[in-house]
């Protein structure tokens, strides 16, 4: 499936590529520099000035409106299943039906948040 297929609000499995970081021989360097990852979450949609990201929400501070999320970059995404729909996933995670252009996404450091323009 692809990105401009989903709606903000969809359940969804995402499958892709990172680099990896660990210490190994240079020849399992060579073999396999890559590591598969496997994120599931709700769908934010794709923002990105240079480089296209899926934003995939994990978790929502209820107060606040603030996305908990992880930014895959589109080039590396292998595959994206629907897992439930936007309307039925709604009905489990309230936010979902509020979710609007402009999704106040949660930074690392403590006090941070800005609006990320999603298409």
């Amino acid at each position: 499936m692809k990105p401009e297929q989903l709606k903000k609000g969809d359940l969804i499995l995402v499958r892709w590529t990172d680099a990896s970081d660990t210490t190994a021989t240079l020849e399992e360097h060579k073999e396999k520099p890559e590591a598969n990852c496997k994120d599931w979450g709700v769908f934010l949609g794709i923002s990105g000035t240079k480089h296209r990201f899926i934003i995939v929400g994990k978790d929502v501070a209820e107060t606040n409106r603030e996305w908990g999320a992880t930014r895959i970059p589109a080039e590396l995404v292998e595959e994206i299943k629907l897992i439930l729909p936007r309307d039925e996933v709604s009905h489990i995670i309230g936010e979902v039906e509020a979710l609007s252009r402009r999704i106040r996404l949660r930074k690392h450091r403590r006090g941070e948040a800005r609006d990320v323009h999603v298409y």
